[in-house]
């Protein structure tokens, strides 16, 4: 008899083991979602995300899954600070009411949304596990090739940069705050008023950016980024390169911000946390639909 009921007690203790370790398997981080920019009811928004809401819902039905419902469509256009803003006073809301986000939580980021995200962490720093940009626009855009077949016409790169740098659009318009013409990098420095402040590119510097950076990202930083974007110009912005002073496509490791570790690229490389993923044939607006995309990249990161 007390050995029948020893096996039962042990019997117990095991199967509570074995669903305390399936319970806290199936315990997700939550995750927010933030679009891109767009001149455009159609998308731009907190709703460019539905598909993948539903891909998370599909594969980890438990998992919290925002889409953060902030500047949408033309309000996407706004400055980037302004955005920032608007960002920052949600997320802080979202996570102030909800004990799901005290042990950190997932990004996932589209093109001005990667940057907008990333600009968040450096200034304010937040507990973030696994930061997932998708054809973000780290390192701007430059050229008619990202203008002329989507909302601006036929400018020559010349008049583009005249009127990117000007400061009413510096002001007012979200593109012109990551408007980056390498072939004149000093003025880029001086006349963009976002972009080389968050890149660290300034003589002065912001040291609480870089230090939020690093001590924010828990697991990694991935970026992904695909040579078929036609969108995002050069589409090795999506994986912090850039053109050099030749129009010349250089990788990230020839870059001043990864050189000089201005805002912590280098540091999270040598900690093993920053990965630069490039995938062949992938359209700007195909990492938002694709489910073949979503279950090899994205779901491993957000299923930790």
């Amino acid at each position: 008899m007390n050995k029948l009921f020893i096996t039962f007690i042990l019997s117990t203790i095991l199967l509570s083991v074995v669903c305390i370790v399936r319970s806290q398997s199936q315990s997700y981080k939550p995750i927010l979602l933030m679009h891109g920019f767009a001149i455009s009811e159609d998308c731009g928004a907190n709703t460019d995300w539905d598909t993948m809401l539903q891909y998370i819902q599909k594969n980890n039905p438990d998992q919290m899954a925002i889409a953060l419902d902030v500047d949408n469509h033309l309000k996407s256009t706004k400055p980037m600070f302004t955005q920032i803003n608007d960002i920052y006073l949600l997320i802080t809301s979202i996570i102030e009411n909800n004990s799901s986000f005290a042990n950190g939580f997932h990004i996932i980021a589209h093109s001005q949304g990667a940057l907008l995200m990333r600009s968040l962490v450096e200034m304010y720093g937040f507990k973030v596990d696994n930061f997932i940009s998708l054809a973000g626009v780290h390192n701007g855009v430059y050229g008619v090739g990202f203008t002329n077949d989507y909302w601006f016409g036929n400018f020559t790169d010349k008049e583009l940069t005249d009127l990117m740098y000007s400061t009413s659009m510096q002001k007012e318009f979200s593109v012109a705050n990551w408007w980056n013409d390498p072939k004149d990098n000093d003025r880029y420095l001086k006349e963009n008023f976002f972009l080389p402040a968050l890149n660290q590119e300034l003589a002065e510097l912001t040291p609480e950016f870089k230090a939020n950076f690093i001590g924010s990202i828990g697991g990694s930083f991935n970026a992904f980024g695909s040579p078929d974007d036609e969108v995002v110009d050069p589409w090795v912005s999506e994986l912090f390169g850039y053109y050099n002073e030749n129009m010349v496509m250089i990788p990230i490791n020839e870059t001043f911000s990864y050189q000089q570790d201005s805002y912590g690229l280098k540091t999270l490389d040598t900690q093993g946390k920053l990965k630069l993923i490039q995938v062949d044939g992938v359209k700007h607006a195909d990492w938002l639909r694709r489910e073949d995309l979503f279950n090899q990249y994205i779901l491993p990161l957000i299923s930790k």
